[in-house]
């Protein structure tokens, strides 16, 4: 499915923010960017100082941000490996993802009765309603022992079932999706699951019971 890649580069922004030369450079190819751009992200005004380089060699460094000019803006490779790359300047510009926005529509999409509550007690999760009367939680932190420790971290909290959805499936190991099993709990990927419309809204792929 196309919009895997929209999934699969959030699930590396940690942050959930990006210089624009990263989020065009990545997802300009996706046809659905425009829409996403357009709904999903806003400016923070903020400028980066480096970018991460495209180039393939050996260092696999990132490149460092000259402003000469607001016309004469350079990503200058610190290895001397490669030409200066010409940028603009809103290619440094910092856009962030309107994240109540997104969850708003992820849940409307599932049927989940949104609640917009941020869970402190669990790092790197959203809380974002009830679906059923099970809780479900979003996260973009999936590297395998992050993701075990959220998912021990929401469960050791309620010991109730609970929907835990993440950007894709690709870090889930054999013990996590066991765990899953056993205290009937359901993981989502949105790389999986959902499609996103002309209109920015997103539409599942499949009934989901």
């Amino acid at each position: 499915m196309a919009d895997r890649t929209l999934w699969n580069y959030l699930e590396k922004l940690p942050e959930q923010e990006a210089a624009w030369g990263e989020w065009s450079s990545r997802l300009a190819n996706w046809h659905r960017f425009n829409t996403f751009y357009t709904h999903y992200l806003k400016v923070e005004g903020r400028r980066v100082k480096l970018l991460n380089c495209l180039e393939l060699c050996e260092h696999d460094c990132q490149r460092r941000i000259v402003e000469n000019s607001p016309s004469d803006i350079k990503a200058v490779c610190p290895q001397n490996q490669a030409d200066p790359i010409q940028l603009k300047f809103r290619d440094i510009l910092i856009y962030s993802i309107r994240l109540e926005t997104l969850h708003q529509a992820i849940c409307t999409s599932l049927n989940i009765k949104y609640t917009a509550d941020r869970r402190i007690e669990h790092e790197n999760v959203w809380h974002l309603g009830y679906y059923s009367g099970s809780e479900a939680y979003i996260t973009y932190r999936t590297t395998p022992s992050i993701l075990s420790d959220t998912i021990s971290s929401i469960y050791l909290s309620q010991q109730t079932p609970f929907i835990l959805m993440v950007p894709t499936a690709k870090n889930v190991t054999p013990e996590i999706q066991q765990f899953l099993a056993r205290n009937y709990s359901v993981l989502l990927s949105m790389a999986d699951e959902l499609k996103l419309q002309p209109d920015g809204s997103f539409k599942p792929v499949r009934n989901i019971p």
